[in-house]
Order: C-alpha cells, then structure tokens, then sequence
C-alpha cells in the first residue's frame, strides 16, 4: 500500500486525486478531524466532487458526539482496506494524522478505551489554564511521554493523563509492547518550504473566516454536546467566541492563523521523525498532475 502524508496546507487532497486516479485506487482518510460529520468545510474534506470522482473512506462518517480514538481508527481502517482489495482495488491512505499512520504502520500498545468523564475533566483543566497545565501533569505522572509530547499537543497530552489515571501505569511504560501486525507501505510525504507553507496556512484561514459555509456549520455544532476529540477541530472554539462577540475578526484571524502554522510544525517534526518517509517537495503552483508523476516515477 501507498500513504500519502503531509502537513495541513501542503495541498495533500488535490495530489491524493490525481494519485488515485493514476493508480485506480480507492482512498482511506487519514485525519482525526475529517472523520466528523457536519463539519465538512471546517475539517477541509475533499468536495463533493472530489469525492464523487474517486472513492473515500474513513471521511465524513462519525458523529462528532461520539469519541474516536487511534484503535477505532484502526480497526475501521483495517476493514475498508479489507473491502477495498476485496474489489481488486488498491488502498492509498491519504491525511495529516501523524498517530492515525503510526497505527497502521507500527501497530498499537496495549491500552484502554477512551474514558469521556476522565477526558472531559483533563478538557476542563486545558480549558482553564492552558495545555500547560497539563504538560505539568504528565512531567509528574509520566516523566518519558512528557518530553515526547509537546506542551500544546492537548490531545495527546490528554490521552497520556487518561491512561495514566485509568490504569496507574504510565502511558510510556506501555510503548513497544504492540498487540498489533503492522502493515508494510511505502511512505510519500509532501512538503514545502515553511514560509511557503506558512503562507498558504494564513491565506486558507482568511478564506475560511470569510466563508458563509464554515459560519454556519459553526452555528450548528454551537452548543451541542461534542466529544473532546471533536472539539479540536481546528478555529472551532476561535470561531464559537468570534460568532458570541467575544472576540473580533482580525484577532481571531491572528489567533487561528497561529493554531493552525503550531499544529502544522508538530506535524512536520512527527513525519520527519519516521526514517523512511520518502520525501516530495512542491514549489508555488506545481500543478497536482506533474507531482504526481515524480512521485510515481519513484515508485
């Protein structure tokens, strides 16, 4: 199988297309956030179009009140892989979730199930004083995941503290003791030069702030109970204050824009980190066709 893998922005959906119509292969989303429904602009899912012209999984499929954890992702995965071949078809896994693809390639430790009581009070506490404050928590409960994770990684930071306290062990502790085959496949990722990168980042916000569609799917989740994964989304709770009037447009513009540029240099720190990513740099607007084929050339 062939994974397709990126930070945010890079322009990952146009090239998947391309790479999958090349191939005649159907796609099996990798992205923590595109997994919810109702949240198609917010998310940035492919369209409706694109969707139409080239089969997707694991996209638009879970209701953003349930919780939807790495070994769920897995296990759908596994099936829509299953299903796929079943066709005669190929699977390319295509998104941004660095720990989404280390589940698929490296297996899963043993851990328990996602706890939504413990997560919501470890929610509340990042709420309060910050993903800080967490990060504090974990570097006294679990000393090795602390300097692993990054101190705004809350998702992550939150799973660690929720194995922690579910259990007692430390999440760490827990790490190469994979219950999981891992699934051999060769590893594309696209990159581009960070001010680039950066740039496209800040133009996509500014487009999405502006976009009636975005607004009202924020309108509609707004004051819905949502599992915490779901309330990650990204510029969700930024555009919730926006829309009370708690905030103003340029200062959710600034705030937003700064989310999205830090998840995207976890993002590239996490892929860079993995020895046999094979490595694509696109430069201003190669067109997705011309990618691909040095991609495939490589193949």
């Amino acid at each position: 199988m062939i994974a397709l893998i990126g930070p945010t922005a890079v322009g990952k959906t146009d090239v998947s297309i391309e790479l999958a119509l090349r191939l005649g292969a159907e796609i099996v989303g990798c992205d923590s956030m595109q997994v919810y429904r109702g949240m198609s602009r917010l998310t940035q899912q492919p369209s409706r179009e694109q969707q139409a012209a080239v089969a997707h999984h694991l996209v638009d499929c879970i209701e953003p009140i349930e919780a939807f954890s790495v070994g769920q992702y897995r296990r759908t995965t596994l099936e829509a892989i299953r299903s796929i071949h079943n066709r005669g078809n190929d699977a390319l896994i295509a998104g941004g979730t660095g720990l989404y693809l280390k589940a698929l390639t490296d297996g899963l430790c043993e851990a328990p199930p996602a706890d939504e009581g413990v997560r919501r009070e470890l929610a509340a506490v990042a709420q309060a004083r910050g993903s800080a404050a967490l990060h504090e928590q974990l570097q006294v409960r679990d000393p090795l995941a602390a300097s692993k994770i990054h101190p705004h990684d809350t998702r992550r930071l939150v799973r660690a503290l929720e194995v922690y306290e579910l259990t007692g062990e430390p999440l760490s502790g827990r790490w190469g003791r994979s219950t999981a085959e891992a699934l051999p496949m060769t590893v594309i990722g696209l990159t581009r030069e960070r001010e680039e990168l950066y740039s496209r980042i800040n133009a996509r916000v500014e487009r999405m702030i502006r976009d009636e569609d975005v607004l009202e799917e924020v309108r509609r989740v707004r004051g819905r109970q949502m599992s915490h994964t779901a309330r990650q989304a990204h510029g969700l709770a930024y555009l919730e204050a926006y829309l009370d009037g708690a905030r103003g447009f340029e200062e959710t513009i600034t705030l937003w824009q700064r989310q999205v540029r830090q998840y995207a240099r976890r993002q590239l720190i996490w892929f860079r980190a993995v020895a046999e990513v094979q490595w694509v740099t696109i430069t201003g607007e190669e067109a997705p066709e011309a990618i691909v084929t040095r991609i495939t050339s490589s193949l």
